[in-house]
């Protein structure tokens, strides 16, 4: 045997053994795949539940409003701690609370069919001993796609009259919508509601809903009342157009007009919202409770952004005498950790006269600093 045949024949036994190899594997690789293939999709497994929630309050500090504390037997203040549009705050109230709790069950009963209930403990809702009391925020039934793009909600449902403005502003932990802080409506009622998009890609929806009136309460008339919304997008901006009508005894109905816009860009948020509600009394001619509200959102990174808002309101657009209010907030957002957010911020409510009004001796100013967790578990298998 030569030295060039001596060189070559073990590399030649190991080309033989690997294409050996190869060809061995090959049939069992295509007998695995076509026993893959073979193997039927099971269906999702039903019922199927997630619980979800969040927390959110603050320590605040109350730097302006009135000064002349009163006191009861047991010692708790007489003044007002909160902003909230009815009276001024006691200056130097402070401490830390806890203002909103939801825990939250959805059941997908099936593909079609799902349930949720949702807990909510909400900071001025007091038991009648005084401490903090749980109520029924939502309990309802939905069936998807009762035709194209439509579902059908029945139960304690969330109302629409702010559930729009409120998701794009995206600081309920902060401060309600314009709707919500003046109590134009309830943000729940007991009713049916009839939910979808006109259209595939979701450019045009509506919402149409009636419920009993009095929201969380139980039914104690023969009157409801009707919402309508229509969500309309195009591309970054979001338009909806509003408006309920609630029948009441003794001609007293009610008619609520809203109109939101925003538009968000990939940094920062616009948006507005303008509200008007007729209050109709068999004398003395109507009531028109009329404001609109401006704010902005953004920041360079999800982890840091800044927010701010004002609201101007006039407890009665057509009474020349009257006192108008403004609403101030600004503050910036920090989140560390996914859906944990802590939040420095100021509050301020401004009184103006209008004709022959006369204004509050002091005017409102908090600062807190704002705590909120998001919380959810998947899904059962």
């Amino acid at each position: 045997m030569d030295r060039e045949q001596r060189d070559t024949t073990p590399a030649s036994w190991s080309a033989w053994m690997i294409a050996a190899a190869l060809a061995c594997a090959a049939p069992c690789a295509a007998q695995t795949q076509s026993q893959a293939l073979l193997i039927p999709a099971t269906p999702p497994d039903y019922p199927r539940g997630r619980i979800s929630g969040y927390i959110f309050g603050d320590y605040y500090d109350n730097l302006a409003g009135n000064p002349d504390h009163g006191y009861s037997s047991s010692g708790a203040d007489s003044l007002t701690p909160n902003i909230d549009g009815s009276k001024v705050i006691g200056r130097d109230l402070n401490g830390l609370q806890v203002r909103r709790v939801y825990f939250q069950l959805d059941n997908d009963l099936s593909f079609r069919f799902s349930t949720r209930f949702r807990l909510e403990m909400d900071g001025k809702s007091l038991t009648s001993d005084g401490k903090l009391g749980v109520n029924v925020k939502a309990a309802y039934a939905q069936a998807r796609s009762v035709y194209p793009r439509a579902d059908v909600l029945v139960g304690v449902l969330s109302t629409p009259i702010w559930e729009g403005s409120e998701e794009f502003w995206q600081y309920r932990s902060i401060e309600k919508t314009i709707g919500d802080f003046r109590g134009i409506g309830s943000s729940a009622d007991v009713g049916i509601e009839l939910k979808g998009f006109a259209d595939s890609d979701h450019h045009v929806g509506y919402v149409a809903m009636i419920g009993d009136g009095p929201g969380q309460k139980a039914e104690d008339n023969r009157y409801k009342k009707f919402y309508l919304s229509l969500p309309l997008r195009a591309g970054d901006l979001r338009l909806e157009p509003y408006a309920d009508y609630e029948n009441a005894f003794g001609a007293k109905d009610r008619a609520t007009y809203k109109l939101f816009v925003g538009y968000a860009l990939k940094w920062l948020a616009v948006g507005a919202e303008i509200l008007d509600r007729v209050n109709h009394r068999p004398t003395g001619g109507n009531q028109e409770p009329h404001g609109y509200s401006v704010f902005a959102r953004g920041g360079p990174t999800p982890a840091i952004s800044a927010f701010a808002r004002v609201d101007v309101w006039e407890p009665d657009h057509r009474l020349a005498n009257r006192v108008d209010q403004q609403l101030w907030i600004a503050g910036l957002d920090w989140q560390p950790i996914k859906d944990a957010h802590f939040m420095p911020n100021v509050e301020s409510m401004q009184y103006v006269a209008k004709g022959t009004g006369v204004v509050p001796p002091h005017h409102d100013l908090q600062a807190r600093i704002t705590f909120y967790y998001k919380f959810s578990r998947p899904q059962t298998p």
